[in-house]
Order: C-alpha cells, then structure tokens, then sequence
C-alpha cells in the first residue's frame, strides 16, 4: 500500500494502516526531543520532554547502533493516540550544534542587560585613563599578547628550525641541552603585570602611580637588549664546551680553534637570523604614546 510522503493536515481523516505506517512518514520538524531518564530492561524504559513522562520499549521502536543509555539526549514521534512511535540517537553534531545556537541566543538575550551592568563600569574605566590611554593600552595588550614579535629563522644555521614567540612567549622561552621550551615564570608574570597596570594605576590613591605606566616602555628597551646577549652567550658556551670536547677527544690547539671559530660563526648567524616583527613595534609604538602621555597627564587629586 502507497503512502503520501508528507504528514496529513489536521482536518484530513486516517484509517488504521495509515496512522500505524505515520511515524516513518514524520519530516524530522515534527519530532520531539527528550531525555531518557530510565534504560527498559524487565521493565518500559522512561523519557521526559516537556516535563512529560512517556514509557517506551526497545522492539520496534529503539532506532540506535547501540543500546540506550541514562540521561541520553534522544528524538522521537509519537502515534495520534501518544505512544512513542520511534526514538532515534541525537549524532554529536547536532548536540553540539544546538548547543552553540543556545549558547548564541542566551548571549543575544542578555546581551543588553551585561552591557547594561558593565556600561557604567567602563566609564569610570574611560574617566579615569581618558580615551586615547584605553587605546594606548589596548594596543599595548594586543602587541604584547597576540600579534607575532619574535621571529628565529633558523633554517640555514646549526639550529635548522624557525621559531616564532609573541612577547609574552619569550619571556618564558627556557633552554635546557638540545630543548627550547616556553614555561610560565617569574619574568613571564612580571611581563604580565607590567602590561596591565595602566589599566591599574588610575585607581591608585598616589598622584606619583601614574608613573608606572612608563615601566612598559623600559620592558620593551630591554628586551632586545636582553635577548641579545642571551644568545651571545649561548653562543660562547657553545664554543667553549665545543673546545673542551675536542680537546677531551686529543685535539691540538690550532684544532680547537678552528672549531671554535666555526662554531661561533654558526652562533652569529644564528642572532643575525633573529627578527622583531609588527607585534613589537606596535607595542613599542603603544607604550612610548602611554609613557608621553603619562608624563604630560596632569595628576588627578
């Protein structure tokens, strides 16, 4: 017997055959969610949707690869007299899907209100540093955070590598035999500190806090400085502990030289393979502006 595709309308009227073959002819927008809260066994198993309890068996209706399980997220179609029909698994995409959409509408619903509450906040935020401090800032947080600054493009050196850090990354960049690791230490946090006090320092009681805004600016001065003589003296120990090795193994002095001599080629085109990119330069820029504008604010009492 043929079967119309679609579901009947409400006024149409359905003999026996047709409403038992309806729950293979429900469009998935006509199918209930629910939630099993108990798995049949000697007894019906139990969903709930709509704070609706409705008993169900595996035979005929369980559409799943596997057995069902407790508080699993199902769809279901019911029969015109409120059996369940059929009960088919809900995939991880569409979990995760509706998951996000809800998300997205519980975000779009209280967005106002958030706003609302955080508005005035950030005017006292704004009152305080003024606007081009929160833009100066800002553009501080985003060189030193996200945007790339470092660049090691190692490829043609003993290293053969390419290594790219934000700020925040290399000051936690540790170097242990033939490892180079990025750890959160003590200068990672103090970089982390120093970069967040101008947001800090315009609620601070002193009129001399505001000075502290310069301290971005000294970080950033040392930091090339800093990281330079690093390599320089990675570059020493190496050709040090190069010479020593050969000199372990019987090596003459002129040999030992030679070595050296190669090795610390090799390290100084290693730092001259060293690079600061845009990330830098827009922080260095952010922080000189701060610094400027600091030292020309007149103190707040």
């Amino acid at each position: 017997m043929n079967h119309p595709s679609s579901v009947p309308n409400a006024g149409n009227t359905r003999d026996a055959s047709s409403a038992a073959h309806t729950p293979t002819d429900v469009q998935p927008s006509a199918a209930n969610r629910g939630t099993i809260i108990r798995v049949p066994d000697a007894q019906p198993g139990l969903l709930v949707s709509d704070g609706k309890q409705h008993a169900f068996t595996l035979s005929g209706i369980w559409q799943g690869p596997a057995a069902p399980a407790l508080n699993q997220k199902v769809s279901f179609t019911l029969t015109p007299e409120g059996r369940i029909a059929s009960i088919h698994v809900l995939g991880r995409d569409v979990l995760a899907n509706e998951t996000l959409s809800a998300f997205g509408q519980t975000l779009r619903s209280n967005g106002g209100s958030l706003g609302a509450v955080m508005l005035p906040y950030l005017c006292q935020q704004r009152d305080r540093m003024t606007l081009p401090g929160m833009v100066m800032s800002g553009a501080l947080l985003l060189g030193f955070y996200v945007l790339p600054e470092w660049t090691l493009d190692a490829g043609n050196t003993m290293l053969g590598m390419r290594l790219d850090y934000t700020l925040n990354q290399l000051l936690g960049v540790q170097t242990g035999g033939a490892d180079i690791t990025v750890t959160f230490g003590f200068w990672r946090l103090l970089g982390c500190v120093i970069t967040l006090l101008p947001w800090v320092t315009p609620w601070l009681g002193s009129a001399r806090a505001r000075l502290l805004n310069t301290l971005p600016l000294l970080l950033l001065f040392a930091m090339p400085l800093v990281v330079h003589a690093r390599l320089n003296h990675l570059a020493a120990e190496a050709a040090q502990s190069t010479g020593q090795l050969l000199g372990g193994f019987g090596g003459n002095a002129a040999m030992q030289h030679d070595l050296q001599a190669m090795v610390q080629k090799q390290a100084t085109a290693l730092i001259d393979a060293t690079s600061w990119n845009s990330g830098y330069w827009i922080a260095l820029a952010a922080a000189c502006g701060l610094a400027g504008f600091t030292l020309m604010q007149r103190p707040r009492h």
